[in-house]
């Protein structure tokens, strides 16, 4: 098209193409309303005219941002970051960049107020819409986002009494089948290392662990139950202080790679071989795949994740009123190794 190229917009690629703006915008975003014979032709023309979507433009025109926020809990400078978050960012982009969605991640460091970080998100027209995890039962980000009528996706569920966007992995089930397994492999002093009790999914995850030591008759040691932030340097330490107590665990149940990475450093430094344990983890990467001993893993891909709750939230912008389809409860993997020491 020579120096139409640089002048493409979507009326003229809609002129070009015979069909109306509103048809060639959502073949453009993939629109489900539309034939898929249509958004091949749409998206075909337009890479071959060089046709780039003028979201200055579009902002100007209906104050919309065309971006999607994903608010992620950052981890301390000195120890290790939880590596499936970036898979969750991927899946997130993937889905976002395919509906025209542009995608921001804004880390939240340990104690900063998440209020203030989703008005300047809100007032500054930074994002249409929201994705963070970590949900608390009556969590403040939610009670908030329900009064601005914002919209929002949350990786977890809270207890609050307005229903909302959410997707989640089920822990309870999850810790409920490792504890099982367990069990089943002759272990009785089962340690699980969780989250901090505040957060749904070790909620979920302690009534897993309880409902299955209690079919099995096995009683319950509140020391076993280790509430931990989620590094591994603090996996470590506690682990090495729970092994010199009188009963120590025979098998463990880590909540992520990282606390497994810790447990195992934790064992080994005061002499004990962690092949001599039971040993079942939750896992979103492939990382626990890569250590010795290999543990029983649950496994649920955060790009998958990441995926599943940006098309809730591309529904939810789109105009879904009945945030009750907007509700998603995924079931982890069971992996059992193949080969252990």
């Amino acid at each position: 098209m020579g120096d139409d190229r640089a002048r493409l917009n979507l009326k003229s690629l809609a002129r070009h193409l015979d069909l109306s703006i509103t048809t060639v915008s959502r073949a453009l975003r993939n629109g489900p309303e539309v034939r898929k014979e249509t958004i091949e032709r749409v998206q075909k023309a337009a890479a071959e005219l060089g046709y780039v979507r003028d979201f200055g433009g579009l902002t100007l025109r209906t104050g919309l941002s065309y971006s999607i926020c994903v608010l992620m809990s950052a981890v301390p400078p000195d120890d290790i970051a939880d590596t499936g978050s970036v898979g969750l960012l991927q899946g997130v982009h993937e889905v976002a960049q395919a509906a025209g969605y542009a995608v921001t991640a804004v880390p939240l460091a340990p104690g900063a107020d998440p209020i203030d970080a989703l008005k300047t998100i809100i007032d500054g027209r930074r994002a249409d819409g929201l994705i963070f995890d970590h949900t608390l039962p009556m969590d403040p980000r939610v009670r908030f986002l329900l009064e601005r009528d914002f919209p929002f996706v949350t990786f977890g569920r809270t207890e609050l009494f307005t229903p909302h966007a959410w997707f989640d992995i089920d822990d309870e089930d999850a810790t409920y089948r490792a504890v099982r397994h367990l069990l089943a492999s002759g272990y009785r002093r089962i340690c699980l290392i969780n989250p901090p009790t505040e957060f749904m999914f070790s909620q979920y995850r302690q009534r897993g662990y309880r409902k299955a030591l209690a079919e099995a008759g096995v009683e319950i040691d509140p020391r076993l139950v280790l509430d931990l932030d989620l590094t591994a340097r603090r996996t470590r330490a506690s682990v090495k202080d729970l092994m010199v107590q009188e009963s120590p665990p025979d098998a463990f149940i880590c909540v992520n790679d990282i606390t497994s990475l810790g447990m195992m450093t934790g064992l080994r430094d005061i002499g004990l071989d962690p092949a001599d344990f039971g040993f079942c983890a939750s896992t979103t990467t492939r990382l626990i795949e890569y250590v010795e001993p290999t543990p029983v893993s649950f496994y649920f891909p955060l790009q998958e994740a990441g995926r599943r709750l940006t098309r809730l939230m591309l529904r939810r912008l789109e105009g879904e009123t009945d945030i009750t389809q907007l509700q998603e409860l995924a079931v982890a993997e069971m992996h059992v190794p193949t080969r252990r020491r």
